[in-house]
């Protein structure tokens, strides 16, 4: 738990660990955490009529480790998912790709179609039917063994919008399954691709409601494991 109070909470989730319920599996998921803790901390009661169940406001990918938020209420869930509609929040991510990309700084603007049958998408440089605008900031911080670490800022929120956008600029992330290099994936031993959503700010340029205190304030994740690994 990276943040709480009697509105949100912010789950620093680790890589490996699968947000919601999937066919894959049922029990072990973030969510069935955060309501385990809730119900524990008798902060959630659903046997009580007209319970609410406190619910994730955004996800992440299994592979993907960093931060997602929660809300313990109705109006806390209603504020933020307007917010998030608006992109009155700015999430940050930390990636390691392979290579330095060119220029060190700039931004990505592309167009993204999902293949539900490989839950992989594609990238183009124009409009597509089905396909949805994805835009992306980033910035190299240090490059180190023909690898970058790279900050990356979300103005969009596609799926896998930094993997696949990384991937078709020559730049895949190392451990990415689907969109790296699998010789390179094995020989630094990594199965998960080094991606961490890792900080968070509260922009929340309109009124915010019961949320207004969050207004301006900044969640870092405590450690991101890749970056200590390969940039010390």
């Amino acid at each position: 738990i990276l943040y709480e109070d009697e509105n949100i909470l912010l789950l620093d989730k680790p890589a490996g660990l699968v947000v919601h319920a999937d066919e894959n599996e049922k029990v072990n998921t973030l969510v069935n955490h955060m309501l385990a803790y809730l119900y524990q901390k008798r902060e959630w009661k659903p046997r009580e009529e007209n319970a609410f169940t406190p619910a994730l406001c955004n996800r992440i990918d299994r592979n993907t480790g960093g931060i997602v938020i929660a809300a313990k209420n109705a109006e806390a869930l209603r504020v933020l998912n307007e917010k998030i509609r608006e992109r009155e929040l700015s999430k940050f991510y930390l990636c390691i790709c392979l290579g330095r990309p060119e220029p060190p700084k700039g931004r990505i603007e592309c167009f993204l179609r999902k293949d539900s049958k490989t839950n992989t998408v594609r990238v183009y440089h124009h409009p597509v039917p089905d396909g949805r605008s994805a835009v992306t900031l980033y910035e190299t911080l240090e490059t180190r063994d023909r690898l970058s670490l790279v900050e990356v800022e979300l103005l969009t929120g596609r799926t896998h919008q930094i993997r696949a956008s990384f991937a078709d600029m020559g730049h895949p992330l190392l451990g990415d399954g689907k969109y790296g290099v699998g010789s390179v994936n094995r020989r630094y031993g990594e199965t998960q691709q080094a991606l961490y959503s890792y900080r968070l700010r509260f922009d929340f340029p309109t009124d915010a409601g019961i949320l207004n205190y969050l207004r301006g304030r900044e969640f870092i994740a405590d450690e991101v494991p890749f970056r200590r690994k390969y940039f010390g």
